[in-house]
């Protein structure tokens, strides 16, 4: 077993939004993503599925040919295999998601 408080693992960059490893596996890996206001990650596509889980702060999540969708504390994401997906931070916090990926 693995376990980490996310609370105690967040890091935020002054250059780009952040990464922190949270666990890993042989099936997948566990992220915390760490943006600061106005910080993003561009839509991007992966050949697993993708999870994300937004604990604190706001924005809009981002996939190629959709309209922004709202997020915060509590929105639960999913990103199929081959689906574009990114956020962007809207809020004047910081935004704390994290992502598990399968595969």
């Amino acid at each position: 077993m693995q376990y980490a408080n996310y609370q105690d693992k967040i890091a935020y960059s002054q250059e780009k939004a952040n990464k922190v490893a949270l666990g890993e596996t042989a099936q997948g890996r566990m992220t915390l993503w760490c943006l600061l206001p106005k910080q993003h990650i561009h839509p991007h596509i992966h050949a697993g599925d993708h999870y994300w889980v937004v604990l604190e702060g706001t924005g809009n999540y981002l996939a190629e040919g959709l309209d922004p969708v709202s997020v915060a504390p509590g929105t639960v994401l999913v990103a199929p295999a081959g689906e574009s997906h990114g956020i962007e931070n809207t809020g004047t916090e910081g935004l704390v998601f994290v992502s598990i990926s399968a595969g």
